[in-house]
């Protein structure tokens, strides 16, 4: 039996996601949601990677119903309020493939708050 809570982690949410609004030809942005809670981002510059880690994420709500789901983010689980945004996920084509895309529902960035559009990754051998 799990000691502790239990956090969902829906494999429709896990993976790294392209920050559309800050990325550019030169370089990537990514959110990295992994299945064990990593919550964190990762730059790319060319054939470079850093990566930085700011807590856990899980998922709340029924995954069925848009109106009571919600993303949540935490730095610490269990001693620091997490905060939870809305979001729609779907599918479109990008260059002929079919790829998820999660938008965030009113993210408060560093200058301004509105939704957050993130394409997944399609992860090629040079960044693995």
């Amino acid at each position: 039996m799990p000691i502790g809570p239990h956090f969902e982690r829906p494999s429709q949410l896990v993976g790294e996601w392209i920050d559309v609004r800050h990325t550019s030809v030169g370089d990537t942005a990514l959110w990295v949601l992994r299945d064990n809670g990593y919550d964190g981002s990762a730059h790319i510059v060319a054939t470079t990677r850093s990566e930085r880690r700011y807590g856990s994420w899980y998922f709340t709500g029924t995954f069925a119903d848009p109106s009571h789901r919600a993303l949540c983010f935490a730095k610490r689980l269990g001693r620091d309020g997490p905060t939870c945004l809305a979001f729609a996920i779907d599918t479109l084509m990008v260059d002929g493939l079919e790829r998820r895309r999660l938008t965030i529902r009113g993210y408060a960035g560093e200058h301004y708050t509105g939704d957050r559009m993130l394409l997944e990754r399609q992860v090629s051998a040079i960044t693995k």
